[in-house]
């Protein structure tokens, strides 16, 4: 391998030869795309904070909830807490993270980029000012190298083609076929191949001197373009690091004074846990040094015979105990209430041993006198006591079909007759009777029945001269609505059911009263398909 074989593989892939400054220029382009990757990575690092700090949001939110409703309770569930709030503290962080990086390196990026790489039409304006620049400074080198290859190969064709021609003509001279004018053409021919050698080799070697000459120029030209591309280069390399330090300030919590603060204030909580504490409150709120009233000594009382309350679950299980809303002395002589139908208002006129041994069986047959309503055993006898004593003035004796007294003077009702007494006493008879069943119902266990609602004030032909109501107002006239007679109210207030006999009620809705308010404030109406109570202030007539 000679010589010059050895220079032209080092040159080979050299940044001299021709062309070779394309990577150079390549680089500023490649730059170019390095923020555009340097920017991705930072926007996809923000969202991994995002999604971090809204993990450990909904991950606090979802245990707290458990705490809300859990077994957890004192200075230790302050200490499960103080995790939580490590965590919601810790989310606000990182959130912050995402908004530096997004807001302060993403855009800082963004805006350098735009400022240093300029758009023509097929390129950046910087990578064109310094291709154009080494295209310009190799030129003038490219010409004389040009002339140099050119030289060098009409030389080593001189050179081929003198050996050829020497070789012939030793031959020749050996050979006595060969005619001394042929011998003496190929010497001819070896002298001219021997001066074009010359001749060749004098222009190849001028052509070399003259490019070698020409090197340091060229050298020089091409590193003013590299300086440029290297300048350029620098300064890109000096922002990457300057932003690099920027974001590793954003990414660095442990340097933020909140962060060291976040595990100083877990770790106070949780030594702020006390199980004696926690013990202690325990014992006050559910273990042996809760109150309790003990039972004592009570002398029977006949006088406590009317207890009312709006349901009887209050009495079986209630913790508040009983209320009492009104007491009624029992007359002298009275063993057990009578009926009449002179009187639809309910009130409740049963003793607290009656209420404790019946009460759930008045609720399971009340549903024929309450238009098939879920039982109310309270409301059931406040009817039942409520016909008892209209009628005990009259029939102190009692009986389920009693006889009207002959003390009764039928000319005293106006809109009596013979005919119609057979009627009354019918109709007085089915709602006694449906109150004994009522009362029974828990001996017979019969299946419930769907019976037509029994109006007290209908089967009492005397109700206007007994108990006779206001005149009502022209809002209060019954009306046909939702298929019901009654009176059209507007709900004021919304109501939630605490039992299944209610009726629910929003603002603003619309629906039929079907009775007047009770002594416990409640009213029966129509709404949405079914029939129930609600309180009587919460609506106003229409």
């Amino acid at each position: 391998m000679s010589l010059n074989e050895d220079l032209v593989q080092a040159s080979n892939d050299s940044f001299w030869e021709i062309g070779k400054y394309s990577r150079t220029v390549k680089r500023i382009d490649n730059g170019k795309a390095l923020c555009d990757s340097l920017r991705q990575l930072i926007q996809q690092r923000s969202e991994i904070e995002t999604s971090y700090a809204k993990s450990l949001t909904n991950w606090s939110k979802k245990w707290n909830e458990f705490l809300d409703r859990g077994n957890e309770y004192g200075t230790i569930q302050a200490g499960w807490r103080g995790m939580l709030q490590e965590a919601d503290s810790l989310s606000e962080l990182h959130s912050l993270v995402s908004e530096n990086l997004m807001n302060k390196d993403y855009v800082n990026i963004k805006a350098w980029q735009k400022e240093n790489y300029h758009k023509s039409m097929m390129h950046f304006k910087e990578t064109k000012e310094l291709e154009e620049g080494f295209k310009k400074a190799q030129k003038p080198w490219e010409k004389k190298y040009t002339k140099l290859m050119a030289a060098k190969k009409d030389y080593h064709a001189a050179c081929r083609s003198e050996k050829s021609t020497a070789n012939q003509e030793n031959n020749a001279r050996g050979d006595s076929a060969v005619s001394p004018d042929q011998l003496k053409k190929i010497q001819e021919k070896l002298r001219k191949c021997q001066q074009e050698v010359e001749t060749t080799k004098e222009k190849y070697e001028a052509c070399l001197n003259d490019l070698n000459s020409y090197n340091a120029k060229y050298i020089e030209d091409m590193n003013e373009v590299f300086q440029k591309c290297q300048d350029f280069e620098k300064t890109r390399i000096e922002f990457f690091k300057k932003t690099m330090f920027e974001i590793h300030q954003h990414l660095d919590l442990s340097v933020d004074p909140r962060f060291s603060q976040v595990y100083s204030s877990l770790h106070s909580t949780i030594g702020q846990i006390d199980s004696d504490k926690d013990l202690r409150w325990w014992s006050t709120n559910h273990g042996a040094d809760m109150a309790m009233n003990w039972p004592t000594f009570e002398e029977y009382s006949p006088e406590l015979q009317n207890i009312s309350k709006k349901k009887d679950s209050g009495i079986g299980g209630g913790s508040d105990g009983i209320t009492i809303t009104s007491i009624r002395h029992k007359p002298d002589g009275l063993d057990a209430p009578q009926s009449s139908p002179y009187n639809s208002k309910r009130q409740v006129s049963t003793t607290e041993s009656q209420r404790s041994s019946s009460g759930s069986n008045i609720q399971q047959q009340s549903s024929t006198l309450r238009m098939q309503q879920p039982p109310d055993s309270a409301r059931l006898a406040q009817m039942d006591t409520d016909v008892s004593q209209a009628d005990m003035a009259q029939h102190p004796s009692g009986g389920e079909n009693y006889v009207r007294s002959t003390s009764y003077d039928e000319a005293l009702n106006p809109f009596g007759d013979d005919d119609e007494g057979g009627d009354v006493e019918a109709n007085t008879s089915h709602v006694y009777q449906a109150i004994d069943e009522a009362r029974d119902g828990h001996n017979h266990k019969e299946p419930e029945r769907k019976e037509e609602p029994v109006s007290m004030e209908e089967s009492n032909p005397f109700a206007d001269d007994i108990d006779e109501p206001p005149s009502p107002s022209p809002e209060d006239s019954p009306r046909q609505m939702n298929g019901k007679e009654g009176v059209p109210v507007r709900a004021l207030y919304d109501y939630v059911v605490t039992e299944e006999d209610e009726l629910p009620l929003k603002a603003g809705d619309v629906f039929v009263k079907l009775s007047e308010e009770d002594e416990l404030g409640w009213c029966k109406g129509y709404k949405d398909g079914r029939e129930g109570l609600y309180p009587a202030n919460y609506v106003e007539p229409v």
